[in-house]
This record gives structure tokens, C-alpha cells and sequence, in this order.
């Protein structure tokens, strides 16, 4: 590694002063990939945590979840740790219990600006697939 670094050297400067500059050049640039590796996974973790707290705020009863397992409900009662959904089909409806932390994704309610830019976005993407 020292030999890459030795462009920053001046040739008329004896050996010992070279090493000098090489291994305080060293320290600075460890520092700085040090830094830039922190802020590399700190930054991304705070916009998570921040679009799932933003996400737990509009979760509300009668909102239609998704849970990290795949499964699909409205829910119809919630406490401060856990939600109940009620999920199936017209003859065969089931409530299920769950942790708050198992919501992955949160349904825009009908009728609002979300749910019809979503509207539109899936047949944007119909129409795309017919095209193919």
C-alpha cells in the first residue's frame, strides 16, 4: 500500500522523511474511509426507521396491511404492541393476531389521491405487459 502512495512523496527528500509523510498520509486517508464506512450505513438506517415510523403513523383501523409473511387484512383492533387482522374470503373470515413490528406494507384507504396515483401506476403497468 505504501508504494501506492508514494506519488505524493518529493524525490528530492531523503528517505526518512518520506516514510514520515507516508504513514501521516496513511492515518488520514484510514481516517476518512473510516468516517465514509459510518456514514454509509448510518444514513440509510435513519431514512428506514424514519419511512417505517411514518408508515406506523397512518396505520389505523379499517386500513388494509400486508405482513412480512405475505398475508393480507383489514385491521380491526389495535393496542400499543399488537394488531388484529381480519383476513379471508366472504365464508371463511379469520382474525389473527400479530406484532406491530409484522405490518410491511400499509394499503392506501379507497377514494384518496394515494390510492388512485396507485391506481393508475398498476395500469400503466398492464398496458405495458400487453404491449410485450
Amino acid at each position: 500500500m505504501l508504494e501506492l502512495l508514494n506519488f505524493f512523496e518529493a524525490e528530492d527528500t531523503g528517505a526518512a522523511a518520506g516514510n514520515a509523510n507516508n504513514g501521516w498520509l496513511m492515518w488520514v486517508i484510514l481516517g476518512v474511509l473510516f468516517v465514509g464506512f459510518i456514514l454509509l450505513m448510518i444514513i440509510p438506517q435513519r431514512r428506514q426507521k424514519k419511512r417505517a415510523e411514518e408508515m406506523m403513523s397512518k396505520l389505523a383501523i379499517g386500513s388494509v396491511v400486508t405482513t412480512i409473511g405475505g398475508i393480507v387484512g383489514e385491521v380491526v383492533e389495535m393496542d400499543d404492541t399488537h394488531i388484529w387482522l381480519l383476513t379471508g374470503t366472504e365464508g371463511n373470515k379469520t382474525t389473527m393476531q400479530f406484532v406491530r413490528q409484522a405490518i410491511h406494507s400499509i394499503a392506501p384507504a379507497p377514494g384518496t389521491p394515494e390510492a388512485e396515483a396507485a391506481a393508475k401506476a398498476k395500469e400503466k403497468a398492464d398496458e405495458v405487459d400487453e404491449i410485450k
